[in-house]
């Protein structure tokens, strides 16, 4: 196996980062699993399929201080919507962390909340509320 050199500190590593600087853990498999579970629609389009937990810079700036990435540090997106999003982590040759768009345009909006679905107004016995 050929080692190559961590983007982030150069130590060699099987694959582009080193397990320091990897950021996809066991502990992260669960948070994205169960911010996953908790809103099963992509927060940008509403999407229900390819559903993936986007990390804010807040995420990024917990972890580099030693703490643990919390539920409300993530975001819960459909790959494209990830993808338009930007670089999950942030460049360590830039000083300003903030997310950028694939294009180089105006930051995204903000999700509108959704309307209740139906679902949300079903009784066990059958009923609406």
């Amino acid at each position: 196996m050929t080692l190559k050199p961590c983007i982030d500190c150069g130590v060699p590593s099987a694959s582009t980062r080193c397990s320091a600087h990897r950021g996809y853990d066991a502990a992260w498999t669960r948070l994205s699993q169960r911010a996953r579970k908790l809103q099963r629609f992509c927060s940008d389009c509403g999407a229900t399929e390819n559903l993936q937990a986007d990390h804010s810079p807040e995420a990024w700036a917990r972890r580099a201080a030693g703490k643990r990435i919390r539920l409300k540090d993530i975001d819960v997106v459909c790959g494209p919507c990830n993808t338009t999003r930007g670089q999950a982590r942030p460049d360590p040759l830039q000083h300003n962390h903030t997310r950028r768009s694939v294009s180089g345009g105006m930051p995204r909006a903000k999700a509108q909340a959704r309307p209740p679905s139906r679902e949300a107004d079903y009784t066990p016995l059958g009923g609406m509320r």
